[in-house]
């Protein structure tokens, strides 16, 4: 397969975001450590009156209306944050994987089914990870806190993925079906 210089675009996109994602989950972990360590010292500076915290499609309120933080909501926003953002990593990850190997050769091998398979896996376990952290985090902290949420376009697009995972299992069959006829 010829590499076009949008496969070239993707594929570097695809590195820097997942490049920034892990760092993300890193400092997310990191952050959640210092503050199971050091309660609010680890926290610089002080809190917004309603201020919260978000990451691809978490949301949670960190501080209340007086600007006083709720370090479990902190806490809770972390660890959420962090599984999330791994999860889209790992989406990122795959696709510059399946990108690269199909450079010069077929997109139809094995592994890039598996790996579109994945990728159809993570972009449903966004949402559904982010559900259950909202319900966590409301049994937790109360209800004014966080809404519960499902982002619909990310599940649909995992279900889409999923579905294009079959196309490609199909494509290899029909490409090992085919070798040595020509």
């Amino acid at each position: 397969m010829q590499v076009s210089k949008l496969d070239k675009a993707t594929r570097v996109l695809a590195k820097l975001v997942e490049v920034a994602l892990w760092i993300g989950t890193v400092g997310m972990l990191v952050g959640l450590v210092l503050v199971l360590l050091f309660g609010e010292k680890a926290v610089v500076g002080a809190a917004q009156p309603g201020e919260t915290a978000a990451a691809w499609g978490f949301e949670i309120m960190v501080a209340d209306f007086t600007g006083a933080l709720d370090l479990k909501a902190l806490m809770v926003f972390l660890s959420g944050g962090a599984v999330l953002m791994a999860l889209m990593a790992m989406v990122f990850r795959n696709v510059y994987r399946i990108l690269k190997g199909s450079e010069g050769s077929t997109p139809f091998t094995a592994d890039n089914v598996r790996m579109v398979r994945e990728i159809g896996y993570f972009l449903i376990a966004v949402p559904a990870a982010g559900l259950v952290m909202s319900i966590i985090a409301r049994l937790l902290l109360g209800p004014g806190v966080t809404e519960v949420r499902v982002n619909m376009g990310e599940l649909l697009v995992g279900l889409v993925v999923l579905s294009l995972s079959r196309i490609f299992a199909r494509g290899m069959e029909l490409e090992a079906d085919t070798e040595g006829l020509v």
